[in-house]
This record gives structure tokens, sequence and C-alpha cells, in this order.
């Protein structure tokens, strides 16, 4: 072979190189946007058919979010009295108490006379530790869960609880705001106060109102507020979703959707 036709087999080499390159970019170019048109049709129609489903289920969320409130109260309390029928069933000699023969007529006159000798037992308790001796028999069962290890501390907790819960002192009576940082929190006065004088405050945590911050603050600088003790526990139980009705008779929740 002479030295032109190697020299034209070389050209001929590099032209078909060329050649092939820009048609695989070309090939490239043209899947590239193809892909990305495809791509964008995709993206289009799924976001369109992600938005008309998102307006169909918001159109109804209002609804069903208000029907939800209604009825699963309703069906909580269902849920509790069909455990206790259940339970009532299972008290032995509970069969010669029956008034009608029908079950759930008498599971709920029995409901309610258990309802009855709980009332009247709990109120003589309450009657008895009142009175001097009442109060001795309180403190031995006091001592004597309280020497318990861990079920004292259970105990001990629960008791302390229930009296926050339930008290009917005048400290407990007005809830209060403490305020920080320009953030109010709500407190309930435990009657207490420190060495130095500050007030005792408790700031319970939303929706467990058994944990919260023990502080001490001075009298000046806790906000007394119109509201009691039932309105302030609803708010914080509910996590600020739920309101307690107030003197007018209609909740501040559904105040707010009417105006």
């Amino acid at each position: 072979m002479t030295d032109g036709e190697e020299r034209n087999g070389s050209e001929h080499l590099r032209q078909g190189k060329k050649h092939l390159e820009k048609g695989t970019q070309k090939v490239l170019r043209e899947g590239l946007q193809k892909g990305k048109r495809k791509t964008e049709y995709y993206s289009k129609n799924r976001s369109k058919l992600f938005g008309n489903l998102s307006r169909r289920i918001g159109g109804s969320k209002e609804p069903a979010v208000s029907g939800i409130i209604v009825l699963l109260p309703v069906f909580v309390i269902l849920l509790i009295v069909n455990w206790l029928f259940e339970n009532i069933a299972r008290i032995p000699g509970n069969q010669y108490i029956n008034l009608t023969g029908y079950y759930y007529i008498d599971q709920s006159y029995k409901l309610a006379l258990l309802l009855v000798i709980i009332a009247i037992v709990v109120t003589g308790i309450g009657r008895l530790v009142k009175t001097k001796r009442g109060f001795k028999v309180e403190k031995a069962i006091d001592n004597f869960f309280g020497g318990i290890p861990f079920i004292g501390s259970v105990y001990d907790l629960t008791k302390v609880s229930t009296e926050t819960l339930l008290g009917y002192g005048e400290d407990l009576s007005r809830p209060v705001k403490i305020e920080f940082n320009e953030i109010r929190f709500t407190a309930f006065k435990t009657g207490n106060k420190a060495e130095d004088g500050r007030s005792i405050v408790f700031i319970p945590t939303a929706p467990n109102i058994t944990s919260g911050m023990v502080v001490e603050i001075d009298e000046d600088r806790i906000i007394e507020t119109e509201e009691n003790s039932e309105e302030a526990l609803t708010r914080i139980l509910s996590a600020g979703f739920g309101q307690k009705c107030n003197s007018k008779g209609k909740s501040e929740r559904n105040e707010d959707k009417h105006n």
C-alpha cells in the first residue's frame, strides 16, 4: 500500500469517527429531550391528579372532622359501658337480681345500682376522714402503703395527683398564668411558699397533667384569671384543642366558627 492510499484510509477513518460521534451525540440529545418531555408530562399530570384529590379531600375534611368530634366521645362512652356490662355479668349471683330478662335493661339497672352504691361508699368515707378518728385511719393507710418499695411511690404519686385534680382548696379553684419571655403558661397555685417567701406554683404539661414543672415565683408575677380549674384542665387535657363552655353556654371554639 502506498503512502497516499494509507493517508486516504486514515482520513476516511477520522471522518467516519466524527460522523459516528455526531450521530451518537444527536441520538443522546434527542433521547434526553424526549425523556425530559416525558418526565415533565408525568410530573404535571401527577401534580394535577394530586391537586384534584387534595381539593376533593379538603372539601369534605371539615364536615368529616366535625362528625368525628361528635361521634368519637359517644363511641368511647359506648365502649366503656359495654365493658362495664360484661364485667357486671361476671359478678357471682348477679343473675338473681334480673328484673325483666332483657340483657341491656337488666345490665343498665345493675350499673345504676352499682354507681349509687359507689357514690354512697365514697361519700361515707369522705365524711369519715374529716373526723379525728378517720384522719388517723387515713394516715395509717398512707404509712402502710408508703413503707412498701415501689408500691409506695405509685401510691403517693396517685394520691398527690388525685388531690391536685379533685382538690377543692381556694388556691386550686382559680388557675393562674405565668409569663416567661412573652409566653404565658397555665399554672396552679399549690398554696405553699418557698423559704424566701416566693409562691410555689405547678405548671402541668399537656395532655399528661401528672407531669410538669414546680416553679418558685414572686407573687407580683402571677397573673390572676377569671376561669375555673375545670376550664383550665379541659384546655390542658385536650392539648389546647378543646374549650370548656363559658357562662353563655357556648364554647369559644364554636363562637369563632360562627363569627
